[in-house]
């Protein structure tokens, strides 16, 4: 009985998704989930004893991801920039997800972005007076193991983050989000420490 509850509690809410995204796009639907566009180097040592760097992209944080998860098909998935996708922090942060195209849910989360601006931690993000232009140093969080990704309690990276026209309280439609990242993966197995260096916009909206 529990199982057909929650079955039918996430049948509802796709519907009630659905709905009220077809009824705000006709009236100009401001979004929360972007496409995350990516480029940037992996920097490890080799066999060698080199420091060496490898390009990678969005679509190979999406693949690493993805394929291990029995995806091969990255056409049906998708990674996003989820604006206020975490809601269980003091102060709620965004985040970068990987999506089923068809759905707004996560399957997982690639970055957490936390205390760009939070009074208790002594940090104050940069904000115009009309509310519609701030720049953040956000925190990179990450809680699970993967290629580029590492479970740690603290930040293992920060990304310089700059918003226009996307304050969700302010009435702007959400327009621009950029931000050069940089953060650091653990030993893991086999592979040796990394530390990835890169910049990110946003694509298209999604949902």
């Amino acid at each position: 009985m529990g199982v057909r509850i929650v079955r039918a509690m996430k049948m509802t809410k796709a519907i009630l998704l659905l709905l009220i995204g077809g009824t705000l796009s006709g009236l100009g639907q401001t979004y929360t989930e972007y496409k995350f566009i990516f480029t940037g180097m992996a920097y490890q040592t080799n066999a060698s004893g080199n420091i060496v760097g490898t390009p990678i992209t969005d679509q190979t944080l999406l693949a690493s991801r993805a394929i291990p998860g029995g995806i091969t098909d990255l056409s049906t998935v998708a990674i996003v920039y989820h604006i206020g996708g975490d809601t269980n922090t003091i102060e709620p942060g965004d985040t970068v997800d990987v999506i089923y195209t068809n759905s707004a849910t996560a399957l997982t989360t690639e970055f957490n972005f936390f205390f760009g601006s939070d009074f208790n931690h002594g940090r104050t993000a940069v904000t115009n007076a009309a509310l519609s232009e701030v720049w953040r140093a956000d925190y990179i969080y990450t809680f699970d193991n993967s290629t580029y990704t590492f479970d740690n309690d603290d930040s293992i990276g920060l990304s310089l983050t700059h918003k226009v026209n996307v304050t969700p309280t302010n009435g702007f439609a959400n327009t621009s989000i950029t931000g050069n990242m940089s953060w650091g993966v653990a030993p893991q197995g086999t592979n040796g420490p990394m530390v990835v260096i890169g910049a990110f916009s946003l694509g298209q909206p999604m949902y």
